[in-house]
């Protein structure tokens, strides 16, 4: 995982910081730039000193200490990239949950981090069509074929 630098002060971030430890900035991370960076209130939003007069504000998860990454302030969705592939949460009212959640969050949060520096897909589940959820949709020539199992896996190979 990269370490990143304070835009106010110089001073080393790591990819979870939420605040500069030296200069006491909130920070949120930038995903399209793949950078953490220090922030400046702005009316209702935030405004980044790293590509000012661009107005972002933080995911929703935020709210939960859970996520720190930030979004277009014109942006309809208020999930960042990452939290939009979240399809169930526990129960935040429980401290249990909430702590095994934050920990979960990090963990997904590095991985997109991965697959962004990778530049492969995101598609959530919003964006991608699945053929046997719309009407009509015509079965994939593939599924009429009879299942190719590799040697290792055949149901009927004795074990």
């Amino acid at each position: 995982m990269r370490l990143f630098i304070c835009q106010h002060c110089r001073n080393l971030l790591y990819f979870e910081n939420r605040q500069c430890q030296s200069c006491g900035h909130r920070l949120g991370y930038m995903p399209r730039r793949g950078l953490l960076t220090a922030l400046e209130p702005r009316d209702n939003d935030w405004e980044t000193i790293a590509k000012p007069k661009a107005p972002v504000r933080f995911c929703a998860n935020a709210e939960f200490d859970a996520c720190n990454w930030l979004v277009p302030a014109e942006q309809p969705d208020p999930l960042c990239a990452a939290c939009r592939h979240n399809r169930t949460i526990p129960d935040l009212s429980e401290p249990v949950n909430l702590e095994a959640w934050r920990k979960l969050e990090l963990a997904m949060h590095r991985l997109f981090y991965t697959l962004l520096k990778l530049r492969l897909p995101l598609a959530d589940r919003r964006q991608i069509r699945h053929p046997r959820r719309s009407a009509g949709a015509a079965r994939p020539e593939s599924a009429n074929r009879p299942r190719q199992w590799p040697d290792h896996a055949r149901p009927d190979r004795g074990r």
